[in-house]
């Protein structure tokens, strides 16, 4: 059997033009990048149950049994509140909001409640949502 040759314009796509960027308008264009490091300079340690725990249990004097079921119980009600979109706020910590969510992963903005006030932010009085 002879193959004939068949027509290239048939068979592929037509290619889309992109705009040439210059480097320096695509530099101008994403802000620059700001990497912040703690100020002891080593690495951020995570927190782990465990250690919160033992903390909130040689605060409030508590059996540690008692205390990590209050703590698992307390961080499963804010995990569920934010897994619906639901600001927090909370007062010794501050103000917790999603800011984006995709899948399982959530992108959250605290606003620290010390830190507002070192600045003169107002926060929201007692009683008043925001």
């Amino acid at each position: 059997m002879a193959r004939t040759p068949k027509d290239k314009t048939e068979t592929k796509a037509a290619r889309v033009a992109r705009p040439k960027v210059k480097p320096e308008a695509e530099a101008a264009a994403k802000p620059a990048l700001t990497v912040v490091e703690s100020a002891s300079g080593s690495k951020p340690v995570a927190v782990k149950l465990k250690d919160l725990v033992e903390a909130v249990a040689s605060a409030t004097g508590g059996r540690k049994p008692e205390v990590k079921a209050a703590v698992e119980a307390t961080l499963a009600a804010l995990g569920e509140a934010l897994a619906s979109g639901k600001a927090l706020a909370v007062p010794p910590l501050g103000k917790l909001r999603v800011v984006k969510s995709k899948g399982p992963a959530l992108t959250l903005k605290l606003r620290r409640a010390e830190a507002a006030k070192a600045a003169g932010l107002a926060l929201a009085d007692d009683g008043e949502d925001s």
